[in-house]
């Protein structure tokens, strides 16, 4: 009897499993008719999935089909349940630049301050990745300018960083802090001074940055101009 009802479970949890299965398949292929029939015999719509952990919502995302997150939406998709990195939807769909998911999950009230194991936003996700109406978006729908994450570093300093001066201007407009120290006690205008970055040095400028903050080796963005031999910025910075 023990026997029969074992095999009984395990049938039922093999069936589920394949069950399961099908509705990330289904949205894999972008098959809406499909994803439609199996929420309609009763798949759940906030499961993850055995192979990666993934919501069929974060799947969806991912393939940038707006109709498809739409349906998963409107058929009860949870739009802030995280993966197991704690990486949401909304941080998907912002680092990849879908600007219209991005704007149909944050009308479903997605949390655009959100932050994943690492302590990352949607807005760091966007800033980091050069999505500049992305940015735009998640700022008009209150997403916090100066989110500092582990590394103790803002959307700000990833936009310097990496050289995004629309992104940086459009930051600092809304009132990010141009002195923002992170983990290793550097400031932006830093990161610009040590990596030769003489465009970005000069756009600085115009907003005078603190040039007497000193990161953990006591050195000022002046000092690491120097050491890095970069002439130019060391005459701007004297």
């Amino acid at each position: 009897m023990k026997t029969k009802s074992l095999f009984v479970a395990l049938s039922l949890f093999t069936f589920s499993s394949v069950f399961s299965q099908k509705i990330f398949n289904a949205i894999e292929s972008q098959d809406i008719e499909k994803v439609t029939k199996l929420l309609e015999k009763g798949e759940n719509i906030n499961q993850k999935s055995k192979e990666d952990g993934l919501t069929p919502l974060y799947s969806a995302v991912g393939t940038g089909n707006v109709k498809l997150v739409e349906l998963l939406i409107k058929k009860g998709a949870d739009v802030n349940t995280p993966l197991e990195s704690t990486a949401t939807p909304l941080n998907f769909a912002s680092q990849e630049g879908f600007v219209k998911i991005v704007e149909l999950l944050l009308s479903n009230k997605a949390n655009p301050n959100f932050q994943d194991v690492n302590g990352w936003t949607a807005l760091r996700f966007a800033t980091r990745n050069n999505r500049f109406e992305v940015v735009k978006l998640l700022i008009e729908n209150k997403a916090m300018i100066d989110s500092r994450a582990k590394d103790l570093a803002t959307p700000f300093a990833s936009a310097i960083s990496k050289g995004y001066l629309n992104i940086a201007e459009y930051l600092i407009k809304n009132g990010a802090d141009i002195n923002n120290i992170d983990a290793d006690h550097e400031t932006p205008i830093m990161y610009c001074a040590q990596g030769g970055n003489l465009e970005m040095v000069k756009f600085l400028l115009q907003y005078k940055p603190d040039l007497t903050i000193k990161n953990k080796d006591g050195k000022t963005a002046l000092d690491m101009a120097k050491e890095k031999n970069n002439a130019e910025i060391v005459k701007l910075l004297q």
